[in-house]
């Protein structure tokens, strides 16, 4: 497996209700604890005119330049400075994924309620959408955006009108009408289904919140049990239908008084680990084409 990480897309302590703005670096420094082995890539961070591909370039300007808040509803230099590399780690794991096919993942958050022109609820730049994009550019027919985390992707479909990307298909587990009425046992047995739609794409951008966790504040319905189980039937769905996969981690909210996220990071390990047993550990087999450098 692969974790595009670079030091420059993590900002050292909260700056605000969520901890996602620090939060790659101590996934980082959680998943190296594992035994799992995997290799740190390298990656550049996106100009302006990459994020622009998924937003208006005002928007963009205002928030680099720190005259327009950001998701986080301040204008902080240090996010801004963050910003595209935490969008290059994902656009740089994309299309690994999709040319290599190995599992590859993004150590970031803060995506999927970045609409067009505006940001909101620790989201600034989807970042989910502009990899959707350049991986198409780069040569994929249809991108899939497989997205768990708790709440609706309002701003991923925003983009994906706004701009009539008719070859993004999206799930959001908050959008859907059936699973947060459903218990969720009955959403389990539904997900094989879920995950099984995007068999057609080339590429699943799977967008792994844990705010789904019931402990979460602000969340959710599964316990911890039945998010193992969450990611182990998206990793062995996606195995079984054969299209590569990179990951992003979204929400996570469990912060204790004393500032430490270990619950959250102990759900973001259990994404990592079931990736590497559903789909790249050798006992599973799993075969990928031999690939040169993009």
């Amino acid at each position: 497996m692969r974790v595009f990480y670079d030091n420059r897309q993590s900002v050292p302590g909260q700056v605000s209700f969520s901890p996602s703005a620090g939060k790659p670096a101590q996934v980082l420094e959680s998943w190296r604890k594992l035994g799992i082995p995997f290799c740190e890539q390298s990656f550049a961070p996106l100009t302006a005119d990459d994020i622009a591909l998924a937003h208006a370039r005002e928007y963009v300007d205002g928030v680099l330049s720190c005259t327009q808040i950001n998701g986080y509803e301040n204008r902080s230099p240090e996010i801004a400075a963050a910003l595209p590399w935490v969008a290059g780690s994902m656009v740089a794991a994309a299309r690994h994924s999709f040319i290599t096919k190995e599992v590859s993942f993004s150590p970031t958050s803060g995506a999927h309620h970045a609409c067009y022109a505006s940001g909101g609820d620790f989201c600034t730049f989807n970042f989910l959408v502009i990899a959707a994009i350049m991986v198409h550019r780069a040569g994929a027919g249809r991108i899939g955006i497989l997205d768990l985390d708790y709440h609706y992707g309002n701003g991923t479909d925003d983009i994906i009108e706004r701009l009539d990307l008719r070859y993004v298909r999206h799930y959001s587990f908050g959008g859907d009408p059936d699973a947060k009425s459903s218990s969720a046992e009955r959403w389990l047995k539904r997900l094989p289904g879920v995950v099984g739609e995007f068999s057609d794409v080339d590429l699943i951008i799977y967008n792994a919140g844990v705010d789904s966790h019931i402990d979460d504040p602000l969340g959710g319905n599964l316990t911890t049990e039945q998010m193992a189980r969450r990611e182990r039937i998206v990793f062995e769905v996606i195995r079984e239908i054969g299209v590569p996969i990179c990951t992003s981690l979204a929400g996570g909210y469990q912060v204790m008084r004393d500032g430490t996220i270990d619950p959250v990071l102990r759900l973001h390990d259990t994404t990592f680990v079931s990736a590497w047993e559903m789909i790249e550990s050798p006992e599973k087999g799993y075969i990928r084409e031999t690939w040169t450098s993009w």
